[in-house]
């Protein structure tokens, strides 16, 4: 059985999620490809990207206004944005499935599902079973694009209601939890994880995640953080954000900083997450579902973006994590930590309780099986 993967690189959690069903599917012999949906042409990739990367730094305020404007829409008004989207990469996509043949296509992205609902609206796509995941604990725009799809995949249960009154059946929906890394569900013992890392066992440790593009300031909130008093690491993860990763770096060389370590692009997030004792994250609906997995507590920071926002809400009242509104707050916040180990012990149990480890496992189950 052959499985194509659309991706889109606009936010690297699209990503990691193609990269979990691909890695699943490998495991079992399936023949599957990642493709990107802009594909066609590299500098087209980087621009979507850029586009969004931008949006989220640079003119949030703005972003949220379209964000909920779209999320108003009717859902059978035709939408200029997402019809763009179709014209452009429809006869790339259908080129790609007519050569490759999948008896399944997966979207990690709800534009690359709009391209495919309509293709299988079309009936462009027979034979093909489609699959769409959302990748966020709301809904972003423009789900109702995707009603073509044959299924689409919830992180959560009770998101159902709110994805029905977008246009889908109930016959559609699986709620298998966001696919993750098997990584992300193995238990490694802190001890371990700690020698591995070359951390101190006894110190308190704090990982600063921003995503894979580090839009967070990691510099910013561990001027805050080196202020705190006691046995703290500090390990800050910059991801493909240079800049940020040489800022951070000459500022602690500069101030002989020993508690403080950089890291660029990491390969060993769930080892850190391991041997940690809190991350400040970005809300994210994959970074946060990895550190769900991973039963570690985080903190949602400062700054966020509408959709992350409405995550960091939901989490918070759920007991399963904690909130800052800025970054001088990160130091209180630690020092309440420290005091109150049961905080963390608290939302590390919630965390078990709402995790889907198995969450891709059954959904390759599924797609296997149809």
């Amino acid at each position: 059985m052959k499985t194509l993967i659309i991706s889109m690189t606009c936010g690297e959690g699209h990503n990691q999620i193609a990269k979990a069903l691909k890695a699943e599917l490998d495991n079992r012999g399936e023949d599957v490809k990642i493709i990107q949906l802009y594909g066609f042409n590299d500098k087209e990739v980087a621009k979507q990207n850029k586009l969004f990367l931008n949006a989220c730094k640079f003119i949030p305020h703005l972003y949220e206004c379209i964000w909920k404007s779209m999320r108003k829409r009717k859902p059978h008004k035709p939408s200029f944005v997402i019809n763009q989207v179709i014209k452009d990469c429809s006869d790339y996509c259908l080129k790609e499935i007519e050569e490759y043949k999948p008896d399944n296509i997966i979207c990690t992205h709800n534009n690359a599902g709009a391209v495919i609902s309509k293709l299988k609206k079309d009936g462009k796509l027979n034979g093909i079973t489609t699959y769409g995941v959302v990748f966020d604990y709301c809904l972003c725009p423009f789900w109702e694009t995707n009603t073509g799809l044959d299924y689409v995949v919830l992180p959560a249960e009770f998101m159902k209601k709110d994805i029905i009154e977008r246009g889908f059946k109930e016959t559609q929906i699986l709620t298998f939890g966001l696919p993750v890394n098997t990584k992300y569900t193995k238990f490694i013992d802190k001890a371990s994880a700690r020698e591995t890392l070359d951390l101190n066992k006894n110190d308190f440790v704090i990982i600063l995640y921003s995503g894979g593009d580090c839009i967070s300031s990691a510099y910013k909130i561990i001027k805050q953080l080196i202020k705190c008093k006691g046995n703290i690491q500090i390990v800050a993860i910059c991801g493909k954000n240079k800049k940020e990763f040489d800022k951070v770096n000459k500022f602690i060389a500069k101030n002989d900083i020993k508690n403080v370590r950089v890291e660029g692009f990491c390969t060993t997030l769930d080892l850190y997450y391991s041997a940690a004792d809190v991350v400040f994250t970005r809300g994210g609906g994959m970074g946060l579902t990895e550190q769900i997995n991973k039963h570690i507590p985080f903190v949602l920071r400062e700054g966020l973006i509408i959709n992350e926002r409405i995550n960091k809400k939901l989490f918070i009242g759920m007991n399963a994590a904690l909130g800052i509104n800025k970054c001088s707050d990160a130091k209180r916040t630690v020092k309440d930590l420290i005091n109150n180990p049961e905080k963390l012990t608290e939302m590390s149990k919630k965390e078990k309780e709402i995790a889907l480890p198995n969450s891709t496992k059954n959904f390759i189950d599924f797609v296997l099986k149809h």
